[in-house]
């Protein structure tokens, strides 16, 4: 094997590392997904679209807006289904970006994403309370919203996923 061939084969793995990593950011509401297709679309660039091309790049951004779409829909949905108001649901939003960083510095990468979530069931039931709901409704609220986060959450990482997938096969397939 050449030394043109190790790094080439030393800088596909390197965008996979990278490309799984920035997967993790979607748990902290962060746009991991759109980073990936960044690194992919850099790589594409790099390599002069040799293994990764436009069609390849556009699938993935495909993926991507696709992630976003359902997490927002799931996520708004649920908390409504639940009969939770506006405010709880704004709550959520901004309980949930609170809680991830002030949890940042608290065991790195699990304290952001749990901080996002108790951000999450604290703002929705901290507004819906607000609201002169009573006591059971904000829980529910808060539970709603902890529920909706969680899956929309797993919905972007399984979106994530796949374009990683994607992207490994088109890094490492035979061509």
């Amino acid at each position: 094997m050449t030394p043109h061939q190790m790094a080439d084969i030393a800088g596909r793995v390197t965008v996979l590392v990278f490309g799984g990593a920035s997967l993790l950011l979607n748990a902290l509401g962060l746009p991991g997904n759109w980073f990936l297709l960044v690194l992919a679309a850099g790589y594409a660039w790099i390599s002069h679209f040799e293994r990764v091309g436009w069609r390849t790049l556009a699938v993935l951004a495909g993926l991507a807006l696709l992630a976003e779409l359902l997490e927002t829909v799931v996520g708004v949905a649920w908390v409504a289904k639940k009969g939770a108001t506006r405010r709880a649901s704004f709550g959520a939003f901004a309980g949930g970006l609170l809680g991830a960083v002030l949890s940042a510095e608290v065991v790195p990468p699990i304290g952001p994403m749990l901080g996002a979530l108790a951000g999450t069931f604290a703002g929705a039931y901290l507004l819906e309370l607000s609201a002169d709901k009573k006591q059971d409704a904000a829980l529910r609220a808060g539970r709603a919203a902890l529920i909706g986060r969680a899956v929309a959450v797993a919905i972007k990482s399984l979106c994530g996923f796949w374009m990683w997938s994607v992207l490994a096969w088109r890094l490492f397939a035979p061509h």
